[in-house]
């Protein structure tokens, strides 16, 4: 770690006295990689160390990472990572002194605690490394993955961890979240959120953490395995002028492009400016009271039977979990295909059509100012950023207990639709 003068250090360190000298100088951002490798990405976690060590931190970012790998009797660490030099972090009352359950909420908030007590910024980004679900919490723990891709949908959670055998559900990483920003950063909201995981890129997980976040960084299908290339991301902050958060979310975006952009691969990555999520909540709600009154007065099903080809592939992008779907997709499709509902009250179907135009052609452009940056490629080429739960015989469990489905009309539609379908 640089610091003025080893000679004022040496003597700290001969007092006992704290020697952080560090949190003298508040930089711009302090980016924290939290990574969650007791599985299998054990091997990629150190690939992408070795990537940060290229760049490291500067004037302007701490990088700082902590990680678990596998072993029990391995304990958690904590790096200061610089150019070609990443520092173990031993000193008093910093540094874990046994393996910490990366899946509890509160390992998350203690190493946030630590990231800006001794590297003081102006803004945080938090990295969560490891697997991810969207809005579905795995009722079960299964420490079976896919080596190429990073997580198979029913084998499980949010930062897993293998030793601990736990990991956090949707509601603990709320929790953790927004122990961050009222306590740790009093009051002050967590810059970027970049979720290095499966599927997160969703309307539902934007709105449990739309509180607490400014710009989200996440995807709507799976990631694979090696994920961003850290060096190219820390270029950013190594330039003259120091960049905005939004600069910064979109930058990650263009880096993941230039990795996965002559590739094959189904990938998506997008950046969601979380202030304009209420907006798009409040226009699905409208969206979902006019289907629920289409599904009750429909015609020979006209209603169900154009959900469901606007809702699926090859008319709609659907992920590496089918239920999740871009919502952009969806609505593009019901849009161009609003005039075969059929109802039995036709001044209502009038209506219901007229509204579902204005309502979906709205949405759109919400959609579209949310989503500040967005890359996605092979058959995942029409993804827009962000994917909703749209399934065929009813939403997942998790789902009936998550924010957005408490305050929204879209799970009733949901269980309306399934109903509707089977009769």
């Amino acid at each position: 770690m640089p610091i003025r003068c080893k000679y004022i250090l040496s003597l700290f360190i001969l007092l006992g006295l704290p020697c952080n000298l560090q949190a003298q100088f508040k930089k711009k951002y302090t980016l924290l990689v939290f990574m969650a490798a007791d599985n299998n990405l054990a091997r990629y976690a150190l690939y992408n160390l070795e990537q940060m060590l290229t760049v490291g931190s500067n004037q302007n970012v701490n990088v700082l990472v902590q990680i678990n790998t596998p072993g029990k009797e391995k304990k958690t660490e904590r790096y200061f990572i610089e150019k070609g030099k990443k520092t173990l972090i031993t000193a008093r009352n910093q540094a874990p002194v046994e393996k910490l359950n990366s899946g509890s909420p509160q390992t998350l908030i203690d190493a946030a605690d630590w990231a800006m007590k001794n590297y003081p910024a102006e803004n945080l980004i938090l990295n969560l490394w490891s697997h991810g679900s969207g809005i579905h919490d795995p009722s079960r723990y299964c420490s079976e993955f896919n080596l190429e891709v990073i997580d198979e949908f029913e084998q499980r959670g949010i930062c897993f961890d293998d030793t601990f055998k736990s990991y956090m559900t949707n509601k603990d990483l709320t929790f953790a979240l927004q122990e961050i920003h009222q306590k740790v950063l009093r009051g002050k909201k967590i810059a970027v959120l970049w979720l290095e995981a499966c599927l997160m890129s969703m309307v539902e997980v934007a709105s449990s953490l739309k509180n607490h976040i400014d710009y989200l960084v996440s995807s709507q299908n799976v990631e694979y395995a090696p994920g961003s290339s850290y060096q190219l991301v820390l270029h950013k902050f190594h330039q003259e002028k120091v960049p905005l958060p939004q600069e910064i979310a979109c930058h990650i975006i263009e880096s993941f492009t230039k990795i996965y952009g002559p590739t094959k691969l189904n990938y998506t990555q997008s950046a969601i400016n979380l202030t304009k999520i209420n907006a798009i909540e409040i226009n699905i709600n409208s969206v979902a009271l006019e289907l629920l009154t289409a599904i009750e007065l429909q015609n020979k099903k006209s209603v169900t039977t154009l959900l469901k080809k606007c809702k699926t592939a090859p008319l709609c992008t659907c992920f590496h979990e089918p239920s999740f779907i871009d919502l952009q997709n969806f609505y593009s499709n019901l849009q161009a295909n609003i005039n075969q509902i059929n109802l039995k009250n036709k001044i209502k179907e009038n209506s219901i059509k007229s509204n579902l135009r204005n309502f979906t052609r709205q949405g759109l452009q919400l959609i579209n100012n949310a989503v500040i940056a967005n890359t996605a490629g092979n058959n995942a080429h029409q993804a827009k950023g962000l994917s909703i739960h749209f399934p065929d015989h009813g939403a997942l469990p998790s789902y009936l207990s998550c924010d957005f489905n408490q305050s929204n009309n879209w799970g009733k539609m949901l269980m309306q639709y399934a109903i509707a379908s089977k009769a």
